[in-house]
């Protein structure tokens, strides 16, 4: 088993790679750290098994039964760990949902912020304000330099990579109507973790019919001669399943319609001519790039989903709308206030890449410090009546959908890969750390 000073979690790759790499080539370039990079959701057993860990950076935390963490945890009861919390900005619903629940999340772990306004958040949630670390938001700094000179200019790359014509206006819509796909045993879990039962299938219903919808302006626009359409399903939405929904929805599709779940979606805005999306954070992510940005409302949005940032978009009601925005030859700089909103609220504090980076190498200099879990572990080791429970809802489910496939009844379930893109190799690790290197070695 190796000793390792920090182990760095990754759940969605086109999310949260690139800052990890970054981050670990600050901590190595300015200290005696050592950082391994790993997925949280494949091959878990093989870093468990192979590493020794002072710090352990996790991708979020909600509870200590979410994301595989009582395994995590029972294996390194000693290391002190910490949140990356990739999801801030949140509607009312996402807020009780993703909110700390148990006693490991609100008194083990060090939560990194990316503005006041989460720590505000956390602290009503009983977090301790000396557990919470206020760093400003990773993902908005890789559009500056020296950061954005990673990705360099990679419009002709993705345009014959994905046969695109460069020539025309490029029209990306990372989607975020994940909702539409859950069902009824997923939205019960989702209840299970705090959602309210009523609101938990009213935002189901809302993105079904939204992405009903906006399937066939989608299909109408790929009709456009002097543009191409770029549609990328969400990290947690298997492309095929999402690619079938749509067709579901809209009938026959122009081949001229892309799918494409390849690369970041910073790669993708900064080659794109402007950027559509539902109510996703992407639009943010545009705005910080300086694109054009519009919010797809097909539908009108419920209470439960209301976010501030919201009334800042130019919103699009109907296909004609949509239609009209997207076709214009010169696109308006529509992102101002947007950007005028973001920047206080989560760019202030510097450059957050590497405040995380500091963050890290003090916690594993004892300098951050918050208690292992070691009672934790230990409770894990009791056979208790939850822990039963749980253990025979999942293996009842497994069993149920075993027994459907022998009757030849398909279900989603049955071909559902949540992390289909997210698996990790050493060598992708080294080929963009190296990279980083280059990037940030003098900065």
């Amino acid at each position: 088993m190796k000793t390792v000073d920090i182990i760095y979690f990754v759940e969605h790759v086109a999310r949260e790679l690139d800052i990890a790499c970054a981050v670990k080539t600050i901590i190595e370039r300015d200290s005696c750290l050592s950082v391994e990079i790993a997925s949280i959701t494949h091959h878990i057993e093989e870093t468990l098994t192979h590493f020794q860990p002072r710090v352990v950076a996790l991708p979020y935390c909600v509870a200590i039964h979410e994301a595989g963490l009582d395994k995590i945890v029972a294996r390194w009861p000693a290391a002190e760990y910490v949140s990356l919390s990739y999801e801030q900005v949140l509607g009312q619903a996402q807020k009780d949902l993703n909110s700390p629940k148990d006693e490991f999340a609100k008194k083990y772990v060090l939560y990194h912020a990316w503005g006041d306004f989460f720590a505000e958040y956390l602290q009503t949630h009983a977090v301790p304000p000396e557990h919470i670390y206020i760093n400003g938001n990773p993902s908005y700094v890789l559009y500056r330099p020296p950061y954005a000179d990673y990705y360099g200019d990679q419009r002709a790359d993705l345009a014959q990579q994905f046969g695109l014509d460069a020539s025309k206006r490029w029209v990306f819509i990372p989607e975020n109507y994940g909702w539409a796909f859950f069902e009824d045993h997923m939205v019960r879990a989702r209840i299970r973790r705090g959602f309210d039962p009523q609101q938990a299938y009213e935002y189901r219903d809302f993105a079904r019919d939204s992405m009903r919808e906006a399937s066939s302006w989608w299909r109408e626009a790929a009709k456009i001669d002097e543009l191409e359409i770029i549609i990328r399903p969400r990290p947690a939405i298997p492309a095929q399943n999402f690619i079938e929904r749509v067709r579901e929805y809209a009938g026959d599709l122009p081949a001229r319609l892309h799918f494409i779940k390849h690369g970041t979606v910073r790669e993708w805005i900064l080659a794109s001519d402007v950027v559509v999306s539902s109510y996703s954070t992407t639009l943010l992510e545009a705005a910080v790039a300086r694109k054009p940005v519009y919010m797809m409302a097909p539908q009108a949005f419920p209470r439960l989903l209301h976010a501030e940032w919201y009334a800042l978009t130019d919103q699009l009601e109907t296909q004609q709308d949509f239609l009209a925005a997207i076709a214009q030859t010169e696109y308006p700089e529509n992102w101002l206030a947007l950007e005028d909103w973001l920047t206080p609220l989560m760019m202030s504090r510097g450059d957050a890449i590497a405040n995380i980076a500091r963050m890290l190498t003090a916690k594993a200099n004892g300098e951050l410090p918050t208690p292992p879990p070691l009672e934790i572990a230990r409770q894990l080791e009791r056979l208790t009546a939850a822990r039963l429970y749980r253990l025979a809802r999942k293996r009842g489910w497994k069993l149920y959908q075993n027994a459907l496939a022998v009757l030849g009844i398909k279900t989603q379930d049955q071909g559902w890969t949540a992390h289909e893109s997210d698996a990790i190799t050493h060598e992708e690790i080294t080929r963009r750390v190296a990279r980083w290197r280059e990037i940030l070695i003098s900065t």
